[in-house]
């Protein structure tokens, strides 16, 4: 039996042993890893572009050239006022107002080329004569100065004349132009 515990105290020794060296083995340091990649680092972001400073005050004080359509289902009124190259246009209607801003070139005719941040307008305006007085489609009124401008989708231009401007009339006893009041 003495033989027995001996070489049990041998096997259990040797294992120790054994294990001993597997912890050194296990337990010892790995290699250091060698460091990460550097993060790219994003350049900073473009600086937000310059708050909408609106249009220019030439524009703001040039004369406003007013065309109004009036029908019992729709009221709008557009006011047009342009210089040095910029156009701003304001269309007032029982939705608010829209304002179209944008560049107003000058040649034979007008050309509007205006948005208002989601919609585009494009005009090409036409100064000529139209007879007109504060009576609807009066024969005896006198021609006077007005842009008549023309959007690509309608045969009909708007006309614009100096404020108060022409009104474009639907309702009973007038169908037409009338200078506004």
């Amino acid at each position: 039996m003495a033989g027995f515990i001996g070489r049990q105290i041998v096997r259990t020794s040797s294992r120790m042993h054994r294990f001993a060296w597997f912890l050194v083995a296990c337990g010892s340091s790995a290699p250091t890893p060698s460091p990460p990649a550097p993060v790219p680092i994003p350049p900073d972001a473009p600086a937000a572009p310059p708050p909408d400073t609106g249009p220019p005050a030439a524009v703001l004080s040039a004369p406003a050239f007013v065309f109004r359509y009036h029908t019992a289902d729709r009221s709008e009124t557009w006011t047009l006022q342009h210089a040095e190259g910029h156009a701003l246009l304001v269309v007032d209607s029982a939705k608010g107002a829209q304002r179209y801003q944008g560049t107003a070139t000058e040649g034979a005719s007008l050309a509007l080329d205006v948005s208002t941040g989601t919609a585009k307008l494009a005009l090409e305006c036409k100064r000529e004569k139209l007879a007109v007085s504060a009576k609807c489609n009066d024969t005896k009124a006198k021609p006077i100065d007005v842009l008549n401008c023309y959007h690509p989708d309608f045969k009909s231009p708007m006309s614009f004349a100096p404020a108060p401007g022409i009104e474009y009339v639907v309702e009973t006893g007038c169908t037409g132009f009338r200078l506004r009041s």
